[in-house]
């Protein structure tokens, strides 16, 4: 190569300084990974920089060689999917599900089937004496503590928007009621309890049944065609 370049001078300087690059580092990165862990400050021992996307130092030495410098390192590699696992167990939703294993053992004849006070089994008896769904908040808001249809409404809405100001009015109202019909105020309260805690998430039964239809969809195609179901998931 150096003999076809002998005779032009400016062809001859590119080629050279061309070959300056060859084995140089072209840019760098950070590995996602790597954290290095020193017994003393790390300027005393090795070069640092600034990384160019962060406050973060780091060193232009590689892993292979940078133990020698007296540093030591580690690959603390962080993964999203663990997360996201710790987050599904964790944050279920926290309404009408904390009810599902009563709900099972009453469906199969496990576990007696109670009702707060013996009214309510007009309403709550297809769900096994379980507040199941939006709608029977509002009968029974009606039925117990005289509510209007406005009012049932109200408290409809109050509890699928966690509204909280809102649920505080409409349990004095509530209890007011309640205590019109002389209803054991000690049961009542325990019955407001129990709603406040399914409101977390509740369903109006419509919306319940199209999240149940789907569930059963996709239950059917995982099981029985797991790899279509995963590919259409994952595309």
């Amino acid at each position: 190569m150096r003999k076809i370049y002998e005779g032009n001078d400016l062809q001859a300087t590119v080629l050279k300084e061309a070959l300056k690059l060859e084995g140089s580092v072209r840019n760098t990165g950070i590995h996602a990974a790597g954290i290095i862990i020193a017994p003393k400050d790390l300027t005393d021992l090795i070069p640092i920089a600034t990384a160019k996307d962060s406050n973060l130092y780091v060193t232009q030495y590689e892993g292979e060689y940078i133990e020698s410098a007296g540093v030591i390192k580690m690959d603390f590699l962080g993964l999203k999917t663990l997360s996201i696992l710790k987050t599904a167990l964790k944050l279920y939703r926290p309404g009408p599900m904390e009810y599902i294993p009563s709900y099972i053992l009453r469906k199969h004849g496990k576990e007696k089937i109670t009702y707060d006070l013996p009214d309510m089994q007009e309403f709550l008896e297809p769900t096994y004496g379980i507040t199941v769904y939006q709608e029977q908040v509002m009968q029974l808001s009606q039925k117990l503590a005289g509510f209007t249809k406005v009012q049932a409404d109200k408290l409809r809405s109050a509890m699928g928007k966690k509204k909280r100001k809102e649920l505080d009015e409409m349990r004095s109202i509530f209890m007011d009621g309640c205590k019109l019909k002389n209803y054991p105020i000690k049961v009542c309260e325990k019955i407001w309890s129990d709603w406040e805690s399914f409101a977390q998430y509740a369903f109006n039964k419509s919306h319940s049944t199209c999240y149940a239809m789907v569930a059963y969809q996709t239950a059917y195609l995982k099981a029985n065609y797991p790899a279509e179901y995963m590919s259409a998931v994952l595309t």
